[in-house]
């Protein structure tokens, strides 16, 4: 996380910025060194032209003081934006990468995570900014204040050290209680996710009051949570504002008394009562810095958790692999091996969580075991995951069998497309939810039943899909979902339950299509009748012992 915050030349950037903040607080600092001298030197001795320069010295002054702080906010806003934005990435490509995550995270939780936990964590760019340019406006002001009193910088050093221990101490329960915040927010978020996708069988369960009730009572233990971390928030800023103001308070008065006893010249008053207002700010962004770490910190542990999460997927073995030259396919269950060659349409009569082990093998969301599960894969293993498809005339005829054990889930996704059941329909139109850069294949549009749909729909290919698919109906979006995977260009297709929401009619033509691909092999993981009796052979999973049943 720390070469992505500050990598891409971003350090040397922080670097500068930390430089124009600290030019910042240092002028601050001389500002009223700067007006003691123009009141003994010009004013107390009447001299005209002494003032004249003195001022003009003011003016460059402040005009330092503002170009150092546009530069340093320039900067840090830089560093930090582009910091976020990484974060964000690296957050993406773990919960995408092809080996999978062994844990389930609900999307709500993801989503916290890479926005607003990366967000506090790419602010440690302004911290380190602002505790810099505080700590140079403090010796800044210490050391000037030595120069008039060395009791009064004593002082300052002193309470500063003070009060930097004790808040440092306070903070210390402000870290769990951030890192508490982010994990209720992100289960709020979740049930609001979940049930905002799966409104309509809520509402057909008649099941809107239960969902209603959960998520209120996670949205108030979220706010619970928060106000938990808001309270201590707010007492650590009170208590800093209130050493920071008594600290003023006493330089002023100890000023005043050496002023008092001839010690201190009028200009020398001015610039010590000065000095005491503009250390009072370095002192509160010094004292709220272990606050500040121990937000920042909650943030980085749950984002470090989700980037430390084990893969689904074991890293490829070396040198694993199976040189049989047969099936395209091939995927044992207990003591059944489930085979398809190119031109087959398999059928696998299988229920629950038997069919969801199967299509989460087959596409290597779960690590199979060693021997349980070979594909076809090309030599060498660089056809693109892109066309449409009629792409699939580049394949080889046979291709070499390896062991999925000994690949990585991109070399096996190469083989064989195994959409989720539940597969997500995307905002756009229809055909930008079948492919990306070439045109939709109209043997898969029909083949799918979707060129039904498009004569319903107001501008064919072309018509909006909505959020989710929300403009479509349940057996709409299935027909979608399947046309998109018979765009995919892979020689192998495995469908889960691919017709449960389409109408009898409809599965019998769909049935009928999925036939007489010559060119890839189709497995069916299914229960209809009317699909598997198309199969060419069925695996029946829910009998014991396992049957294999010729279909025609």
């Amino acid at each position: 996380m720390r070469r992505t915050s500050f990598g891409s030349g971003r350090g040397r950037r922080l670097a500068v910025a930390g430089a124009g903040f600290a030019g910042h607080q240092v002028a601050e600092a001389l500002v009223p060194v700067l007006l003691g001298v123009v009141i003994d030197r010009a004013i107390g001795r009447n001299d005209p032209g002494a003032l004249l320069g003195l001022l003009a010295a003011l003016g460059a002054l402040f005009g330092a003081l503002i170009l150092c702080w546009r530069t340093g906010s320039r900067l840090t806003t830089g560093v930090y934006v582009y910091g976020e934005h990484d974060l964000r990435l690296l957050t993406a490509d773990r919960v995408l990468h092809p080996r999978g995550a062994a844990g389930r995270r609900p999307p709500g939780e993801v989503l916290t995570v890479a926005t607003s936990d990366a967000s506090n964590v790419s602010g440690v760019s302004w911290l380190i900014a602002e505790q810099g340019a505080a700590l140079a406006g403090l010796l800044t002001a210490s050391l000037s204040l030595f120069l008039i009193s060395w009791q009064l910088a004593t002082v300052v050093l002193a309470a500063t050290a003070v009060q930097l221990a004790a808040l440092q101490l306070l903070s210390g329960p402000l870290e769990s209680r951030v890192y508490a915040e982010q994990r209720e927010a992100a289960r709020a978020g979740a049930l609001a996710t979940d049930f905002t996708a799966g409104f309509r069988v809520l509402k057909g369960f008649g099941a809107e009051g239960t969902a209603a009730l959960r998520y209120r009572e996670a949205s108030r233990s979220s706010m619970r949570a928060a106000l938990r971390r808001v309270r201590s928030l707010a007492g650590l800023t009170a208590l800093n504002s209130a050493a920071s103001g008594a600290f003023l308070a006493g330089i002023a008065l100890l000023a005043a008394w050496h002023a008092l006893e001839g010690r201190l010249t009028v200009g020398e008053f001015v610039t010590a009562v000065g000095l005491a207002q503009v250390v009072a700010g370095p002192m509160e962004t010094l004292g709220f810095f272990g606050a500040s770490v121990a937000a920042k910190r909650g943030s980085a542990h749950r984002l470090a958790e989700l980037l430390a999460e084990p893969y689904a997927v074991r890293e490829t073995p070396p040198g694993h692999q199976v040189s049989e030259p047969t099936p395209l396919f091939a995927l044992r269950h207990g003591t059944v091996t489930i085979t398809a060659r190119a031109g087959e349409l398999i059928g696998v009569r299988a229920t629950g969580a038997t069919a969801e082990e199967l299509s989460a093998l087959a596409a290597c969301r779960r690590a199979p075991e060693p021997g349980q599960y070979t594909v076809g894969v090309p030599v060498p293993m660089t056809v693109p995951m892109t066309g449409t498809h009629a792409d699939n005339s580049k394949w080889p005829g046979p291709l070499p069998s390896r062991d999925a054990a000994g690949l990585s889930p991109d070399d096996v996704r190469r083989t064989v497309h195994a959409p989720p059941h539940s597969a997500a329909v995307f905002t756009g139109t229809v055909a930008e939810n079948l492919v990306t850069e070439s045109t939709p294949c109209a043997t898969a549009i029909a083949a799918s039943g979707l060129d039904d749909v498009l004569t319903h729909l107001p501008d064919g290919l072309g018509s909006q899909v909505g959020e989710g698919g929300r403009f479509l109906s349940g057996g709409q979006r299935q027909r979608l979902l399947l046309a998109r995977a018979l765009h995919q260009p892979q020689p192998v297709l495995v469908l889960h339950e691919p017709t449960t929401s389409v109408d009898t009619v409809t599965e019998d033509r769909i049935a009928r299509a999925l036939r007489g691909h010559a060119d890839r092999a189709i497995v069916l993981i299914t229960t209809s009748p009317t699909l598997l009796s198309a199969c060419d052979r069925v695996y029946d999973l829910t009998r014991e012992p396992v049957a294999v049943e010729t279909a025609r």
